[in-house]
């Protein structure tokens, strides 16, 4: 299963760059609450777009 993630975000290295991003301004930067408040959907976005994606628990 990780090995499935990892190949899933070398295949879209422009979105990898993109999530990482987010993530780090989010994790280690205060930005201001609206826009934050933006950072954080488009991170729950991409993150949606990705399991759908991947379908790691396909059955």
């Amino acid at each position: 299963m990780f090995k499935k993630i990892l190949i899933g975000f070398v295949d879209q290295p422009l979105f990898t760059s993109l999530f990482v991003a987010d993530f780090a301004i989010l994790l280690f930067h205060r930005p201001p609450f609206f826009f934050s408040v933006l950072m954080v959907g488009a991170l729950v976005a991409m993150s949606m777009y990705m399991g759908q994606k991947l379908e790691l628990f396909r059955k």
